[in-house]
């Protein structure tokens, strides 16, 4: 069964879903560009697949830090899963930028809770949000959720609220100074911001629409289980309970604000929703449902089966 064999943490786990994002990658990235490879396309690629990898295993180590699930694998699943259900991602190498940014900062506010170099971690998220939006500009919108972490953290005070600033403005004065050394130009400032676009018409393609259906499907269902069960949750757990909702609704607005809607945006919602669909999986009372309801088991183990088997077939639409 895939919750028996995902619901352990072992080496073999991480190789294989590491070895299917390279897969992904190959199929949707290499063979969908249409490009002839050259030796320095192989380079970019190469490191768009070590980032996509790395992006895996960073957010593997977010939850373990933060103890958001159990010691199991069924985060990297659905991220990876998901990823590849969506080749055209690895058809826009800002936006895989820009992710692997943005859990860098997820990295940051999520470790909040614990109030040991807090203005350091407020700092790096900060920062590293904005390197983010660099690549996409509505990255920015993270400073949402990481001004909530700032006041639900113990000690919190006016002063660290407007740490995130700095940070803020570190990015711009070096990348400042960079466009200005090498282009003698400011005009990469005026042409920063993106426009929001909400021309879905790229969503027509089955390839497209049947897999983001799928994606907000897990995220609505998993969303509002989440929601129901949190009056169940500890006090000492809520914060980051609550903590996890709002940054996924952020990124859903981060993907909805984009200038293009090509499916690929979808990548920003990837990690909150694979974290909240881990939760649903990995069940607290999972003995109690195998005592009383085996319907409950089985019907998650035929959602995991078709986590992991969607991707293979959407990759040929």
């Amino acid at each position: 069964m895939l919750t028996s064999f995902f619901g352990k943490s072992i080496p073999l786990n991480y190789l294989i879903l590491g070895v299917f994002i390279v897969v992904g990658y190959l199929l949707g990235a290499i063979s969908g560009s249409g490009v002839v490879i050259s030796p320095y396309l192989l380079l970019v690629h190469g490191f768009f697949i070590i980032l996509s990898v790395m992006s895996m295993l960073l957010l593997d180590f977010i939850i373990r830090k933060n103890h958001l699930t159990k010691n199991n694998t069924f985060v990297i699943l659905f991220f990876t899963c998901f990823m590849v259900m969506l080749p055209v991602i690895f058809l826009q190498p800002k936006i895989l930028l820009a992710n692997a940014f943005l859990i860098l900062a997820l990295r940051r506010i999520m470790s909040l809770h614990s109030d040991k170099n807090s203005s350091k971690k407020i700092l790096d998220a900060g920062f590293w949000i904005t390197v983010a939006s660099l690549f996409y500009f509505w990255s920015l919108l993270l400073f949402v959720p990481l001004w909530i972490a700032i006041l639900q953290k113990p000690n919190s005070n006016y002063k660290q609220m407007l740490v995130p600033i700095t940070g803020f403005l570190a990015v711009l004065l070096i990348n400042t100074a960079y466009q200005l050394l090498v282009y003698d130009s400011f005009a990469w400032f005026f042409n920063w911001k993106d426009p929001i676009s909400f021309d879905f018409s790229k969503y027509n393609s089955p390839s497209v629409l049947v897999p983001v259906t799928v994606i907000l499907g897990f995220y609505i269902w998993t969303g509002m289980y989440r929601i129901l069960r949190l009056s169940a949750v500890s006090l000492k757990e809520k914060s980051n309970y609550l903590l996890l909702l709002y940054v996924s609704i952020t990124c859903f607005f981060i993907a909805l604000a984009g200038p293009e809607k090509t499916g690929a945006e979808l990548l920003f919602i990837l990690a909150p929703v694979s974290i909240i669909a881990a939760n649903y999986i990995e069940n607290f009372d999972a003995d109690r449902y195998r005592k009383k309801d085996i319907t409950e088991v089985w019907f998650k183990e035929i959602l995991l089966w078709l986590v992991v088997i969607l991707p293979f077939v959407f990759l040929f639409l």
